[in-house]
């Protein structure tokens, strides 16, 4: 064997490394953090489903106001309904009803905004 690594007029070429199997330390480590993530983020008890069920929440809870006021109002008007007057009044004002024997006069009204007279 002579100097320069070559042996009788040839040299000695390396082998292309192959690109080493993953140790099994590491594909534990990539699994444990993909069950992980899967744990964090996408799971029954993951941030995302949180996230929805915030949502949710504030949702209903927005009902639950609307529903509260409109509790009140119809309360309020519970009070009204009490007063045969209040009655009466609910009764011609919103239904249009009216007593035997009384007339109903419509009167039409022209629109003053469409006079086509110039002012000067």
């Amino acid at each position: 064997m002579s100097q320069g690594g070559h042996r009788d007029g040839f040299l000695r070429f390396r082998r292309p490394r192959m690109p080493e199997k993953l140790p099994a330390r590491r594909l534990v480590l990539i699994g444990a953090v993909g069950v992980l993530f899967y744990l964090l983020v996408l799971s029954e008890f993951g941030f995302l489903r949180r996230w929805e069920l915030v949502r949710e929440r504030n949702a209903i809870q927005a009902r639950i106001t609307a529903e509260e006021e409109r509790r009140l109002d119809l309360e309020s008007r519970r009070g009204e309904l009490q007063d045969d007057a209040a009655l009466e009044r609910i009764a011609r004002e919103e239904h249009g009803m009216v007593r035997t024997g009384e007339h109903v006069y419509r009167l039409a009204i022209p629109d003053s905004s469409n006079r086509r007279g110039r002012e000067r």
